[in-house]
């Protein structure tokens, strides 16, 4: 691949699509959101995703810049081969068993590559931000729920039916609690940012008798600040979860012993309090022969690490390769 082709990257989120033109290599050249007014159904969003492309596809032109195909980064279970989006429907009605590479494909006449934005993530760190040099890697997006990719000898682990690399379902407790999606004492469950909450609102007695709580507005990032101020049910909670993640890297350092994990989400941003305590539970629930070579790193590329990884993983594959 010629070293000034260019891409378009799309990055599916829960609120907006973005879209971003990337040249080879990860550099981005320009990008753009688009913001939900209303959640979509499944018709509105393709037809919102193919509209977004178009527009770049415009801005491109401006730039005498002709795009060469398109890579796309989505939430869920995805076959990337066929370009299948499979679920969930992360609460978009019909987002399941989506042929979107198929549709955009048609709509826009270039050749479509889908992969999971966890995975894309992933790519980006490995190949300009914190994985850089790092052959072994396991990346773990610690959000609303939890994402993950693993990077074996320089390539994405994908496992049978490309299943592979499902972080944030592992269980940590088979006596648990039930996690969204059916599986008991998850790491998903115990150790996202709606864990993080849900722990705090049980801790300072703001749960409703029978169910749901006293406090819908409150996020991830407030219990963190609380946390900061001295609030001690807040102080518990941070430390709660940061145990968890440590404890589920402590897991993924056991079986895979990889060069280095990297932590990213909004989540991994908190403050060096919190990154402390999760790598201090990593390693009091590991043998220090199995971590002592093992790093545990923010990620570096931030927001536009899907949009980064989407448009090198889609010229990648448009010159044969496979990543």
């Amino acid at each position: 691949m010629y070293e000034y082709a260019t891409a378009i990257g799309v990055d599916i989120g829960r609120t907006m699509i973005r879209t971003s033109l990337v040249r080879c290599g990860g550099k981005i050249l320009s990008d753009f959101t688009y913001n939900y007014n209303i959640v979509p159904d499944r018709e509105s969003l393709i037809s919102m995703i193919i509209d977004a492309i178009a527009k770049t596809r415009t801005e491109a032109g401006a730039q005498a810049l002709n795009p060469l195909c398109v890579g796309i980064a989505a939430k869920g279970f995805i076959n990337y081969r066929e370009g299948i989006i499979y679920g969930p429907d992360q609460g978009i009605a019909g987002w399941k068993d989506v042929p979107l590479g198929k549709l955009v494909n048609e709509a826009t006449g270039l050749p479509v590559f889908i992969d999971n934005d966890a995975n894309m993530m992933a790519i980006a760190e490995h190949y300009n931000g914190a994985g850089q040099g790092f052959e072994n890697i396991i990346f773990v997006a610690l959000r609303s729920g939890i994402g993950g990719a693993i990077i074996i000898e320089g390539k994405l682990y994908r496992g049978a039916d490309n299943a592979g690399g499902e972080i944030g379902q592992m269980s940590l407790d088979m006596f648990g609690n039930y996690s969204d999606k059916g599986i008991r004492g998850s790491f998903e469950y115990f150790a996202s940012s709606v864990a993080l909450v849900r722990n705090y609102l049980a801790l300072s007695g703001q749960i409703k008798e029978g169910g749901g709580n006293m406090n819908d507005k409150l996020r991830a990032r407030d219990i963190f600040e609380l946390s900061y101020e001295g609030d001690p049910h807040a102080k518990i909670a941070v430390r709660d979860n940061a145990n968890y993640v440590g404890a589920g890297l402590a897991n993924l350092i056991s079986i895979f012993s990889p060069d280095i994990i990297i932590l990213g989400g909004g989540m991994a941003m908190a403050g060096n309090e919190y990154f402390d305590m999760i790598k201090e539970s990593a390693a009091s629930n590991t043998l220090e022969y199995c971590r002592r070579k093992v790093r545990i790193v923010r990620a570096k590329l931030g927001f536009h690490a899907s949009l980064m990884g989407a448009g090198i993983y889609a010229l990648t594959r448009l010159d044969g390769k496979h990543i």
